[in-house]
């Protein structure tokens, strides 16, 4: 599969499973959509008894709000297993496994809020909803940066070289010494995440002089031809992201180390959650 395809495969998976959480979401809203537009005092009042029992998680019955909890229960585990997999390998590859990864962790969000009714009821719950929304909005962010992050940057670099040596004869040597001038910087594997943003200044930095000295390289660009600047503005963005691959790929790993302290908070806050519950009432469901 060609980087190409594998960038298109990509953008629709993602839109696919965006598609899914949004209609995910507008399908809990419209079941309760009579109840959660209630003020918190008509919710009380005695002709919503039998809605504030579902919704409110408040039912004798394994359906509603109850359920909505359970169900975000499971699929938080299972979007924990995306750590044991990128932890220790297995099945299935890594781009498979981070789009379950989000999308799981974007439905549990929405039915944690439609378990909750929009109302959180005790500290345990606050931490619980606070926990999960930082994991959520963490790991949007990390998704982000994950996009951003050039792969096969060094490959690109030779392979746009090479395109420029086809067009203007000569000058690869010179433009490989004068890219070699302004290298990127040496952010280590196991820096800091405020190490890794400090470094986003230098990176970005070295980026724009690479393209200034591929610029001040070659020929006037009014002197080149179509396929020659082709080729140069080719040569501009792989020298720029090779600049940028180790911040890059320094601060994506920063980010993940932060995100995944989050998740485990979260797992906790879950944890005791469910153990509060089921301690004030809810053993029932496995009697």
């Amino acid at each position: 599969m060609s980087p190409d395809q594998r960038r298109q495969r990509v953008r629709f998976t993602t839109m696919f499973l965006a598609l899914v959480v949004i209609a995910i979401t507008i399908g809990l809203a419209y079941r309760g959509w009579s109840f959660y537009t209630l003020s918190l005092e008509d919710r009380y009042e005695p002709e919503h008894k039998l809605e504030r029992e579902l919704f409110r998680s408040e039912s004798s019955e394994l359906t509603g709000g109850l359920a909505y909890g359970w169900l975000a229960a499971v699929l938080i585990v299972l979007n924990l297993s995306y750590l044991i997999r990128r932890r220790f390998g297995g099945w299935g590859s890594m781009q498979t496994w981070l789009d379950i990864h989000v999308f799981t962790g974007l439905i549990a969000a929405s039915l944690v809020s439609f378990h909750s009714a929009f109302q959180l009821r005790s500290n345990v719950s606050i931490m619980a909803a606070g926990s999960l929304a930082a994991v959520v909005l963490t790991g949007l962010f990390g998704r982000f940066l994950h996009a951003l992050a050039p792969q096969g940057t060094r490959e690109r670099l030779r392979a746009a070289l090479d395109a420029v040596e086809a067009v203007l004869p000569g000058y690869r040597d010179r433009l490989a010494e004068a890219i070699a001038q302004r290298p990127g910087p040496d952010v280590p594997s196991n820096a800091s995440l405020a190490r890794s943003l400090f470094a986003i200044p230098t990176w970005r930095r070295a980026g724009k002089d690479r393209r200034e000295l591929v610029a001040i390289t070659v020929p006037p660009r009014a002197r080149l031809t179509k396929p020659q600047r082709r080729a140069i503005a080719e040569l501009g963005v792989a020298a720029t992201q090779d600049a940028r691959a180790s911040g890059m790929q320094a601060l994506l790993r920063s980010w993940r180390g932060l995100h995944r302290l989050f998740a485990l908070i979260m797992l906790a806050a879950v944890l005791l959650h469910a153990g509060v519950a089921w301690y004030m009432g809810y053993r029932w469901i496995f009697a």
